[in-house]
């Protein structure tokens, strides 16, 4: 049986790309001293997210476009990439994207490095509030083959919909990698009682159990800007079971797990013999009439299979 070391990393960031660059290095060291084959970092960590999401701020668009990199070609990015090939792990960051030919087109983007060097880019799709004056949406939700399973990205919003991670599952991921910015409602002070929390649990072990396959989450802590973030990277079994959680403070969630067997338990005998997969009759639903449909910018955004 194939056991695949998993950790999902808490930790803060800074509108300081060097620091935060240190950190993440840092970080994929320690993971891969404790036996990590896969590390998880949050969303935006690179650049830092943004300081709110309902309240635009020019100087906030103008630091994450002087702060924006390309991929692979970018700096940071390079050196994230030599050191995941040096300790031979996957990775999996998030950060501000430069579009490669249209240096005013943004993206909020997952990045999967591993051995080889770089393995896929996931672009969000959904945006909430304030990120839709500085990113362009995502287009697609690609499947990437690595040693270690079939990986799909989301990102922290993509997670309130259904349909993202139905579609990372119907294209045969093993494994769904969530990088995530999930605050609390306010200050923090009501700790795991604030009702995000709660959301946040709520949805990343749905999500799970609906798809039958792992859900590995990492989340932010402390403060950046107005917000206020919780931690609680998770490693979340295809039954919705919790693995291992950081806690709310700067740490890693660290397990080793059976991926495909567990998968193929939850898809046969676990969960009273159901396989949700194969009794999904799709629903042809209209799109929303409050919203433009995002796929207008594939042109821009692509696919990075």
């Amino acid at each position: 049986m194939t056991i695949t070391t998993i950790a999902s990393i808490t930790m803060p960031t800074f509108y300081d790309k060097a620091r935060n660059l240190n950190n993440l290095m840092s970080w994929m060291e320690r993971a891969a001293r404790a036996g990590a084959e896969l590390v998880v970092f949050p969303e935006q960590v690179l650049q830092g997210y943004l300081p709110d999401t309902l309240n635009w701020d020019g100087k906030v668009v103008a630091w994450q476009m002087a702060q924006a990199e390309t991929v692979p070609q970018g700096e940071s990015v390079q050196a994230l990439q030599q050191l995941a090939i040096q300790l031979n792990i996957h990775v999996v960051f998030g950060m501000t994207e430069r579009h490669p030919e249209r240096a005013e087109v943004l993206f909020n983007s997952a990045v999967l490095l591993g051995p080889a060097g770089l393995t896929g880019i996931y672009r969000k799709v959904h945006q909430p509030g304030d990120e839709k004056h500085v990113y362009y949406p995502g287009s697609d939700f690609p499947i990437f083959d690595t040693p270690i399973g079939r990986i799909g990205m989301l990102i922290c919003y993509d997670k309130v919909f259904p349909e993202s991670t139905r579609e990372l599952a119907l294209k045969g991921a093993d494994i769904m990698i969530m990088p995530t910015a999930w605050g609390y409602t306010g200050d923090g002070s009501l700790g795991d009682n604030d009702p995000m929390v709660d959301s946040y649990t709520l949805f990343g072990r749905v999500r799970a159990l609906e798809n039958q396959c792992w859900m590995i989450e990492s989340n932010l802590c402390g403060q950046l800007g107005n917000l206020h973030y919780h931690g609680h990277s998770r490693i979340i079994d295809p039954l919705g079971k919790i693995v291992a959680d950081s806690g709310t403070t700067e740490g890693m969630a660290l397990a080793s797990v059976a991926v495909q067997p567990a998968i193929l338990g939850a898809r046969s005998s676990d969960y009273l013999g159901y396989h949700f997969l194969k009794d999904y009759v799709p629903v042809q639903a209209p799109p929303s009439p409050l919203t433009v449909h995002n796929r207008h910018a594939q042109p821009l955004g692509g696919n990075h299979e």
